[in-house]
């Protein structure tokens, strides 16, 4: 194939494999849970063991349930593109029926309404074109150290220091990495939780917990507990908006990324993330980039780019290419892990027990 011809196809190959994700994990969650036995714990997010049923569901006893390692996250596509504020614009439309008619009334804001007659003859107009995601390409520019029993739920860059929050009962962390070499300069263990994603707010670093409804908030410096916030569901990833409406946006490993306060932690809203109109499930670790959010999709090695103001997927980047070879018979060790440097405009990328950090250059196409 030519150049261009090559090009295309690959751009069909990628978006054709994130159709199917979306597919595959829209189906799975429409499951209904398996059965467990009595006396077991049922897990869902980032845990490796026996069973997966909708998000990440797995089966541990309590025993067993500190030594639990994630399940998996298969393979995918490519991604980067231009933002959008993350603002929550919704129309709500409710249809009554009865016998005899349908109307149809459109709530546009707290005073307006519209009652549309069925009976009457309309205009119609032509859809909106669907935005098609380009498949961005990357180069490797750096390769860097990473603890290979650092199972990564978060990664953050601020002020051009490295931060991470590892996951598992018993062996969840906050800490600090040398940014030149990956190595870990100080580590706090949060024994009592599984963490997960953690974002930068100030001279705070805020971290959420998967299923236990909880997000602690540290003094940076320290990494003391000064704060805690309780919230309804699971703690998947979380990054703070640099541009735009500056909220926090959180995952919880549905398609729906949910913008909160970063002072009260208090939920503003949320948007659906959807590709051709089926909703893009799993998202993981998110990071905030300008006006979109980059986010892994658990059970994939896809990463997009989301426009957070409409939830339409940007950018999609096929990262298969970068799981290390120690990892390929070990299922929890998958991509997660994305921090945004704005020195050069680069993103480091890692996963969960990955021995390196790569730091890529990213190109839209």
């Amino acid at each position: 194939l030519g150049a261009g011809l090559w090009d295309d196809f690959r751009q069909d190959q990628v978006l054709d494999e994130l159709r199917s994700v979306a597919e595959e994990n829209s189906a799975e969650l429409d499951e209904p849970a398996a059965d467990t036995d009595s006396g077991s714990t049922t897990q869902t997010e980032d845990t490796a063991t026996t069973t997966t049923t909708e998000t990440e569901e797995t089966t541990t006893t309590a025993d067993e349930q500190a030594a639990t390692t994630e399940a998996p996250e298969s393979t995918s596509s490519s991604s980067s593109s231009v933002p959008e504020e993350d603002s929550t614009t919704t129309s709500e439309a409710v249809t009554e029926e009865n016998e005899d008619e349908t109307t149809t009334t459109v709530t546009q804001d707290p005073t307006t309404t519209v009652a549309q007659d069925p009976d009457e003859t309309s205009t119609t107009t032509e859809a909106p074109e669907v935005e098609v995601p380009v498949v961005g390409e990357f180069e490797v520019l750096e390769i860097l150290d990473h603890d290979v029993d650092a199972f990564t739920q978060g990664l953050e860059i601020s002020d051009g220091r490295l931060f991470e929050s590892t996951g598992l009962v018993g062996r969840s962390s906050i800490r600090e990495l040398d940014l030149a070499t990956g190595n870990v300069i100080r580590s706090t263990a949060v024994p009592e939780f599984f963490a997960e994603g953690l974002t930068i707010v100030g001279d705070t670093a805020i971290q959420l917990t998967w299923q236990d409804e909880i997000a602690l908030r540290y003094d940076l410096e320290t990494f003391e507990v000064i704060e805690t916030y309780n919230y309804e569901g699971e703690g998947w990833g979380l990054c703070l908006a640099s541009e735009g409406s500056g909220n926090l946006i959180m995952s919880d490993g549905s398609a729906e990324l949910e913008f909160r306060d970063p002072d009260t932690f208090q939920s503003l809203g949320s948007v659906e993330v959807l590709l051709d109109g089926t909703p893009i499930n799993r998202l993981n670790e998110l990071e905030c980039v300008g006006d979109t959010v980059w986010a892994n999709i658990w059970l994939s090695d896809l990463i997009v780019e989301i426009n957070p103001a409409t939830g339409t997927v940007l950018t999609v980047i096929d990262a298969a290419e970068l799981r290390p070879e120690s990892t390929t018979n070990d299922s929890g060790a998958v991509l997660n892990g994305i921090a945004y440097d704005p020195t050069d405009n680069t993103l480091l990328v890692t996963g969960k027990l990955w021995p390196v950090i790569y730091r890529l250059d990213i190109d839209a196409g």
